[in-house]
């Protein structure tokens, strides 16, 4: 999907828009399963050389899409840290939302990448196919997570992850700003 990011930041803006966070625990836990969704973003984008290679190596070991499901736990995260114990059918609207928001952008996305891929790699592509999961990690394969071969502090430059981290901290705060300040 050529225009995944811009959709999902006005799904992300419509997201803050709704909520009504209220609660510092659910703050606090959401701000953890974010942190961790950035952690595998992070070592996602020092594992990826785009256009260049089938990267099959690091966290892409145990998933074809680290990246993705590290936006997933991100996501996730904000979601806890939206969600409001007093208003029950407000947070399972906008959890609703957001799942079929971004079920959607992603499994265009997964899909259409797939077929590019496959189109440059071929059998190569299959193989991996059969061998890493889309989107939930298997077991077997998150010991790539920790061979520290399979990553590149240049490839982690030129990938920008830096622009997520920044996005995530602005988002972070800016909840912290409504719950402190209730707006």
């Amino acid at each position: 999907m050529k225009k995944r990011i811009l959709v999902s930041q006005i799904v992300t803006l419509v997201l803050l828009i709704a909520a009504r966070p209220e609660s510092w625990t659910l703050y606090w836990a959401g701000l953890a399963v974010m942190a961790l969704g950035q952690a595998v973003r992070l070592a996602a984008s020092a594992a990826i050389v785009k256009s260049k290679t089938l990267t099959v190596t690091g966290p892409y070991a145990a998933v074809r899409n680290p990246l993705y499901l590290g936006t997933m736990a991100m996501t996730a995260g904000l979601l806890v840290m939206l969600s409001s114990p007093s208003r029950p059918l407000l947070t399972a609207a906008i959890w609703l939302f957001a799942a079929a928001a971004f079920g959607w952008i992603y499994y265009v996305t997964i899909k259409a990448e797939e077929v590019y891929l496959l189109s440059i790699y071929g059998a190569d592509f299959e193989k991996y196919m059969a061998a890493a999961p889309a989107i939930l990690p298997c077991p077997r394969g998150l010991a790539g997570f920790f061979d520290v071969s399979a990553y590149s502090g240049e490839v982690f430059r030129k990938n920008k992850e830096w622009r997520g981290m920044t996005a995530a901290l602005a988002l972070a705060i800016f909840v912290a700003a409504r719950i402190k300040y209730g707006f």
